[in-house]
């Protein structure tokens, strides 16, 4: 049976949080990011800004030191991500506007909560500025009507493991590091094997 809902992640999916985040901090990275995170980082993003951040050595950032620095409008500011046009269309050419749902998980910081959804309402079309659900328990979603489509290795196990079908988006922090660079391809040909 064809499934008939796709939750949408937000960071690193619909947005470039990551590469945005180690910028906002002070770390060199631009227009050729993907190169500058190192995939032996993994899902790190303390760790990627003491690698890269010319200073590191001296003041290494803790995990509590670089989220400091992230604040709402780090979130809101957030530039979309090459997928986000695309992979919004395809998914409702797929499952209509009803059947599209944007789903992430925030930070422990109350204002990742609200800044988040000022992203979704000043970047998102109408019809999905209000089809989001924001919390950690992602595979509370997961069923054999659902696709989750996200860059995180154990969102997706998880999303699986609960009866859901789920795509990797490649990106350096997770194993498909290798097709970073053909995401949409990947993702695409993800899509078709689930729906046609």
């Amino acid at each position: 049976m064809r499934p008939t809902r796709i939750f949408l992640d937000l960071d690193d999916v619909l947005n470039d949080f990551t590469m945005h985040a180690l910028r906002e901090v002070g770390c060199p990275v631009w227009a050729d990011h993907w190169s500058s995170y190192n995939p032996a980082w993994g899902w790190d993003i303390v760790g990627a800004a003491n690698h890269l951040h010319p200073n590191a050595h001296r003041n290494p950032f803790t995990p509590e030191s670089f989220w400091t620095r992230i604040t709402s409008t780090t979130w809101i500011t957030t530039p979309r991500s090459d997928l986000f046009m695309p992979l919004i269309r395809r998914c409702r050419k797929l499952v209509g506007e009803g059947g599209v749902c944007i789903l992430t998980s925030p930070t422990i910081d109350p204002e990742c909560h609200s800044a988040k959804a000022v992203w979704i309402k000043k970047h998102c079309p109408a019809w999905l500025q209000r089809q989001y659900l924001i919390g950690p328990p992602k595979h509370m979603c997961a069923n054999h009507n659902a696709v989750l489509i996200d860059d995180r290795n154990k969102n997706i196990e998880e999303f699986r493991n609960h009866g859901g079908h789920a795509i990797m988006v490649p990106r350096p922090w997770n194993t498909l590091y290798a097709l970073t660079r053909k995401a949409r391809i990947y993702v695409d040909a993800a899509l078709d094997a689930i729906f046609i």
